[in-house]
Order: C-alpha cells, then structure tokens, then sequence
C-alpha cells in the first residue's frame, strides 16, 4: 500500500525505500515556496519530471515519425497496399503479443533501465533502415524492414507502461492528475509533429538534398538522434526499486494469459458487453483498412505525392476533436448503444462515399477537396463509435475485472482488425482501392446492422428484467410494511408523522383488507 504523501509530493527517504519509490527530487516545488504546486509551470519545474516529460516528447514523436517513413518508403519500394499492410503488421503485432505481460515484467525490473535501453536500443534499429536500404535489395531488403519493425516495435511496448509507472514516483499523488494530463497532451501533440508536420517535410527536404533513393536516410538520421536525446535524459532519473519476485509467484506470461482468460469469461457472460466490443473492434479495424490504402490512394487516386497523402486525411483529427467536444457536452442526451451505432452506420457511408467519389472523379481537382470533407466526417464518426462505446465497457464492468476487460477489447480489436486488413491491401493491388472502399462500407454497414440487432435484444432484455424488478421491489415493500405493523402497535409506529401515518394505514388495508 501507498504511504502518506509527504508534503514535498516525495515522501521521505526512508519511505521510498520501503516502497520501491525513486528516491525525492530536491528540484520539487513546495507548498510554503508560493505559487500552484498542481500548476504545469510549477510542475515542470521539477527536474526529474521535466526530464521524463521531454523524454516522453522526443521518443512519442520518434515513435510516430517513423511508423509514417516505414509506410512511405514500402509504398514506394513495393507499389503494393498489401505490402503496405505487412508493414502495418509488423508494427502492431508485438503490441498483441506483448502488451499484456510488459506491466508485469515492468514491475519486476527498475523502470529506469527499461527506459534507458528501450530508447538505447531503438538508435540502433533506426539506423539500420539506413545501412539496409544501402546494401540489400529487392526480397532481403523487404524481409530486414519487416523483421527489424517488429523487433522495435516490441521495445517500444516496454517504454510506454515504465513511463506511466514512473510519474506518479517523481511527482507525488497530489500532482499526479495534472502530472497526466500534461502527458496525455504531449501524446497527442508528437502525433501532430510526428505524422503531419516534422517527418513528411523531413522525406521532402531529403529527397531535396540527397536526392531519389536515398530520400529517407535523414529521416531515420533524425529518428536515431530523438531516441539518442531521450537516453541521456532518463539517464538521469532518480533510482527506483522494483518489486521482489516471490518464489512460487506465477511467470508474466502466465499471469497475462490467465487475466485475459477472466476477462473473456466475464465478457462472454455479459452480452450487454457485445455491442461496444464489436464497435470498438470494427473501429480499429477500419483504421487499419484506410491506413493500408492511404499511400496508394493518395498516389493512384489523387495523383499527389504519398507524403502528401497525410495533409488531405489530416481533417480527420479535426473531426476527432470536434466530435469529442460535441458528444462530451451533448452525448448524455441519447443512449449509449443508439449513438454509437448510428456513428457506425455513418461511417458505412462515408467510407461508401469515398469510394464512389474515387471512382468516379480519379485524378481531378475536386477530388481532393472532397476527401478532405468526408474525412473530416470520418474523425467525427470515430469519435462518435469509440466514446459512447468505452463508457459503455467502463459503466458496465466492474472495477476488480474492468482492466482486463479492456485488456481483451484491445487483443480482440486488433487480432480481427489483421485478416480483414491484409485482404483489403492484396485485393487492393488486383482490383484498384475505389471498389475495396466500397467492399468495405458494405462491410461496415453489415456489421452495424448486427450490433443494432444485439442492442434491440439487449434492450428487450432489459426492459423485461427492470419490470421483473420493480415488481420484486413492490412486493418486497409490502412484505416489509406487515412485517412493521405486525411487530408493533398503531400508535408507536404512527405517531411521528402525520403523512407517513396515512400512507401506512392506507398499505395496510390494501395488504389486510379483512381488518
């Protein structure tokens, strides 16, 4: 158990010892020092923290610029949307497959050499990018990209739970809602530097300067130099002390698997879970599906550069705002299941729609106003599927089960999410990306017919149960009241109230009329 926050947001020394906590930050700001301690400018001031938070800035960015120069550079090495979802494979398998046991092992090792070596080791693979695309060739080469993207990705999942495990030891529990909030910020702001901004001018800028074929050396140069930096900074963290490992405790794989076994028990049992498991698992596997075909489209389809693809499907992250602001303010005013099958059914049509347009409009300038606008409607209605259908995994699972719920949503989201994705990118390739967009819709659309069928049963259900209910408590009140008037007399238990004597005169001829 956590021990009382010491007021510096440390804890003494002696404490943290005890507990496995980093050792307290002399940097850290106090109370009788003046100013907001929750502030992020206060915060920020705490040298460790600041230290992790630009760690986090640079490595997230790294970590997203160089999932969109692996897309590029297969797009351009392969001219194949099924290569394209390889790749997109091999970066998100290990996330499978290792998401579940990294927390444990996590707790087992001292979380600032995970982050260390995690950044320390991804140097390395990002310069080899470099030294493969010099001297391999043709299948070798693409066999070296695919290998040594999965083995980075699998680091990177060590990095992400040792960096949540160790803020709340370097700021205390009093800032850690503020702590969180300035990451989960951060997150999203390399998102935007890393997919939109920095690493596709980086691509252009060395397709400028080192010319055709050696286009993506800088970005990988700087991708190893983010990494780099990052190192030396959590370098400099306090120690922690893992978590003793008990002789006859369960391995992390075991104790991973036999947490996802529960919670596939509890979901299984519970099929008012179903509807947003099918909603969040078709969302992750659309995005999987558009972002196989989004090279190719942009170069085929649109006839721009597949760099420039990312600026046209950028209004999708408006959409995703504007989404969440609309429903976190209105949402409450409908039904979880009605709004997020209809954000599928809208989605269906979308995506029809982009299809349909591509089609018709191939290589015209209207085009890509138009894509523009529908994948602006794309970003509301995945705001509008993932939202309501999250809360509705939060509201209706218990605590002691809810993160392994979730932990089996994700595995499930993204083992479907794989099939439906390679076959997208191979059919892609034979029958152009229009007629797939439109394959997929129909495909959507299937799938939102069957979770409004799941919730029109549900809701029968629950209906018949909550009139079940209410007679059960009705009963259960009239009992209750003969059981009252039975043990005592009129005038004890009605001499309080005037109103309440009524009520309870009036249940007690309906119960004995007789009397």
């Amino acid at each position: 158990m956590t021990p009382p926050a010491h007021p510096d947001g440390g804890g003494s020394s002696l404490k943290n010892a005890q507990y496995g906590e980093a050792a307290p930050d002399p940097t850290a700001v106090r109370e009788d020092e003046g100013g907001d301690e929750r502030s992020f400018r206060e915060l920020v001031r705490i040298r460790s923290f600041r230290d992790l938070w630009f760690a986090q800035a640079l490595s997230q960015t790294a970590h997203n610029g160089i999932h969109f120069v692996e897309l590029i550079m297969i797009a351009r090495l392969t001219q194949s949307s099924g290569h394209v979802g390889i790749m997109i494979l091999a970066f998100s398998l290990p996330a499978v497959f290792f998401s579940a046991s990294a927390g444990v092992i996590v707790d087992r090792l001292p979380k600032r050499r995970i982050l260390f070596y995690s950044n320390l080791v991804r140097i390395f693979t990002a310069l080899s990018y470099i030294a493969a695309l010099h001297v391999l060739h043709g299948r070798p080469l693409l066999l070296w990209v695919y290998s040594i993207t999965f083995f980075a990705s699998a680091i990177g999942q060590f990095f992400a739970p040792a960096e949540a495990a160790m803020i709340p030891l370097l700021v205390g529990r009093r800032r850690l809602l503020t702590a969180n909030s300035l990451f989960n910020l951060t997150m999203t702001a390399t998102q935007v530097l890393g997919l939109i901004i920095i690493f596709p001018l980086l691509v252009k800028i060395g397709a400028l300067l080192l010319g055709a074929g050696r286009e993506f050396d800088l970005s990988f140069a700087v991708v190893a130099s983010f990494y780099a930096v990052a190192a030396w900074l959590v370098r400099h963290l306090p120690a922690d002390k893992p978590q003793p490992i008990t002789v006859n405790e369960p391995s992390a794989v075991r104790k991973a698997l036999r947490e996802i076994r529960e919670g596939w028990a509890f979901i299984r049992d519970h099929k008012m879970l179903w509807v947003p498991m099918v909603n969040l698992s078709m969302t992750a596997t659309l995005v999987m599906i558009l972002a196989t075909i989004a090279p190719n489209f942009a170069a085929h389809v649109l006839r721009v550069s597949q760099e420039d693809a990312v600026y046209i499907f950028a209004p999708a992250g408006i959409g995703m705002v504007l989404g969440t602001f609309l429903i976190g303010r209105f949402g409450h005013r409908l039904r979880r299941e009605s709004l997020s099958n209809a954000g599928m059914v809208g989605q269906g049509v979308v995506v029809g729609a982009l299809g349909l347009a591509g089609w018709v409009l191939q290589g015209s300038a209207q085009l890509i106003f138009i894509v523009a606008g529908l994948a602006l409607l794309l970003g509301f209605g995945f705001a509008a599927i993932g939202i309501p259908a999250q809360t509705m995994l939060q509201e209706r699972t218990p605590a002691r089960i809810r993160g392994r719920v979730f932990s089996v949503q994700f595995l499930l989201a993204n083992l479907f999410s794989i099939p439906p994705m390679l076959f997208a990118g191979t059919l892609a390739d034979r029958i152009s990306i229009p007629p797939v967009a439109v394959i997929t819709a129909m495909g959507v659309l299937v799938l939102a017919a069957i979770s409004v069928w799941i919730t029109r049963r549900y809701e029968e259900r629950e209906a018949h149960a909550e009139e079940v209910e209410r007679e059960w408590r009705a009963a259960e009140h009239w009992a209750e009241l003969e059981a009252e008037l039975d043990g005592a007399t009129v005038e004890q238990l009605f001499t309080r109230d005037g109103a309440r004597r009524d009520v309870h005169q009036s249940h007690r001829q309906e119960l004995r009329p007789e009397d």
